[in-house]
């Protein structure tokens, strides 16, 4: 398809997460809580950078489903990524202005299905003729080519928490509440990942130096939209074009 240059450029823009914002949480607590009703900490400041970020992983692994949320920036525009996990299924969208991409993985399937003005946008005229035919379905098949299924690696973990440089230990915070210890990417001066210093040592959040931040929630949590679409509601790829 002629299309598939433009569509791929526009989602590669957001991956992979790891380079993902700066700290928009200046309004979240940020002093420590009375000694004497600290939770206790979960041993992950005793660690190196790379170990914490394994015991993050693991966490999420543990927990199975969490939500991601939030907005990355890319040469000037800003994306915003919403992405709801379970295992290996999951849900989410990107959005860049009114073009928008759903992505679904579920029971070793994968779909995608952009709206009217993410193909335009992409293709412009073309771009229309394929929105027409596709007519707000979900795209199945997009998995075989390799360029359609890179967009999918946004679901892997493995990706979301890749450090585009050596880590570092950098501040003590508290994110949403919770106390946090931070690592400085030094790939990406000013990128963070920050991970819970109680509790279970999940990721809380990441930002960077792009101004954008993403957060982690909603862990153990069960999402009922992660589940395969209806076969009406269904377009094999290889059928809008050669």
């Amino acid at each position: 398809m002629a299309t598939k240059a433009a569509f791929v450029a526009l989602a590669v823009a957001v991956l992979p997460l790891a380079g993902c914002g700066s700290n928009d949480t200046d309004s979240a607590q940020t002093s420590a809580p009375a000694a004497s009703s600290a939770p206790a900490g979960n041993g992950v400041t005793a660690l190196s950078p790379d170990e914490i970020v394994t015991k993050a992983k693991a966490a999420l692994a543990t927990a199975k489903s969490f939500h991601v949320k939030g907005d990355v920036a890319q040469d000037g525009e800003k994306t915003g990524i919403d992405l709801k996990l379970n295992g290996d299924d999951f849900i989410g969208a990107m959005t860049m202005g009114t073009a928008k991409v759903e992505l679904l993985a579920v029971g070793g399937k994968k779909y995608m299905r952009p709206n009217d003005e993410f193909w335009t946008t992409a293709a412009g005229a073309q771009g229309k003729t394929v929105a027409q035919l596709v007519n707000g379905r979900w795209v199945a098949g997009a998995d075989s080519d390799q360029s359609f299924a890179d967009m999918f690696s946004i679901g892997d973990v493995n990706e979301m928490l890749k450090p585009t440089g050596a880590l570092s230990k950098g501040d003590e915070k508290q994110i949403n509440g919770v106390p946090a210890l931070g690592l400085n990417d030094a790939g990406d001066p000013g990128s963070v990942l920050y991970v819970a210093t109680t509790g279970e040592p999940y990721p809380l959040q990441m930002v960077g130096s792009d101004k954008s931040t993403v957060d982690f929630t909603e862990f153990g949590e069960t999402f009922t939209d992660i589940k395969a679409p209806a076969t009406k509601d269904v377009v094999d790829l290889g059928k809008l074009g050669g």
